[in-house]
């Protein structure tokens, strides 16, 4: 079968890369690096974005041999914002595609690579997002027999997002200021006639995971932590997308709503400290309630019937 050699000038993808976390260690260092490493060679431009205040020239160093990177230090405004900002610079850039990573992602091999190929050979000017298959990195992986399919919605991280259809549907929800936007904006896409692509076989691993367990008698059940802000969140904005698209997309709201039902259980059943979690989803729909929005201003336990 004769080689098919691609012209990366077909298309131009621009990648950044948000360090909101403390680098620990040299060892830490040198496993991002490795990440990196699973794209770099593929991407016309890498952007790293130090929220953490933290002196990384040792980390940068590691990356000199590297002459597409370039380094800033910046406000952690939200997840929302921080995206928002992203793309907005991507869009001055004129680039093709757009992706965004967080520290602890990387691609199996080759992956980035088959995305890329997959948009220059592929019509992608009605594709809003082309998503690879997100995966834990102690979730195993099976090959699907399809490649690819249409999906309703995905987590925006690690996707080749389309810069054309992001100029014509932005803003995010920037009011969500964490987490639920990028489904927002999924959603928001294919109402307007868009496609939300998965490549199911091309996978992008995702490190920063915990996992927990609980003893129940003689067994010991595990699940995965979840952190409080995370839950307070996702719960919160879920209840505003639900509001929204109700009418819009039933068939997707009653799905997640589904999925939530699921979750609650599952915290209760193998989390320890499910109580916890339950506290940040009653104080999420409390102020979903009231009607607040953006970065969370905290509550009183008094205040929740428990």
């Amino acid at each position: 079968m004769e080689e098919v050699k691609l012209n990366f000038k077909d298309i131009v993808v621009h990648v950044a890369l948000i360090i909101d976390k403390r680098i620990i260690d040299e060892i830490e260092e040198d496993e991002y690096v490795k990440h990196i490493e699973t794209y770099i060679r593929q991407t016309d431009h890498l952007y790293i974005y130090n929220m953490v205040n933290q002196d990384l020239t040792s980390f940068f160093d590691k990356l000199s041999k590297y002459n597409h990177i370039s380094y800033t230090n910046c406000n952690d405004l939200g997840e929302v914002c921080n995206y928002q900002r992203i793309l907005e610079q991507f869009l001055l850039t004129e680039c093709d595609f757009g992706v965004v990573l967080n520290q602890g992602y990387y691609y199996e091999e080759e992956a980035f690579l088959s995305l890329r190929r997959y948009a220059i050979e592929h019509d992608t000017s009605n594709i809003a997002v082309l998503t690879p298959m997100p995966l834990r990195g102690c979730e195993q992986f099976f090959m699907q027999v399809e490649d690819e399919r249409k999906c309703k919605g995905c987590n925006l991280v690690g996707t080749l997002i389309n810069m054309k259809i992001f100029k014509e549907l932005s803003p995010f929800k920037l009011e969500y200021y964490q987490t639920t936007f990028d489904y927002e904006y999924c959603l928001r896409a294919r109402q307007n006639g868009y496609q939300i692509i998965l490549l199911q076989n091309q996978v992008l691993r995702n490190q920063n995971y915990r996992i927990i367990e609980k003893k129940f008698f003689f067994i010991n059940l595990s699940t995965y932590d979840y952190d409080l802000m995370e839950v307070y969140y996702q719960t919160r904005n879920r209840f505003y997308l639900w509001d929204e698209y109700k009418n819009i997309d039933p068939e997707f709201v009653k799905l997640d709503k589904k999925l939530y039902k699921g979750e609650r259980h599952m915290l209760k059943v193998r989390d320890k400290n499910y109580r916890d979690k339950f506290y940040m989803m009653e104080e999420a729909r409390f102020d979903y309630l009231k009607g607040l929005k953006g970065k969370y201003k905290g509550g009183n336990k008094n205040e929740k019937n428990k």
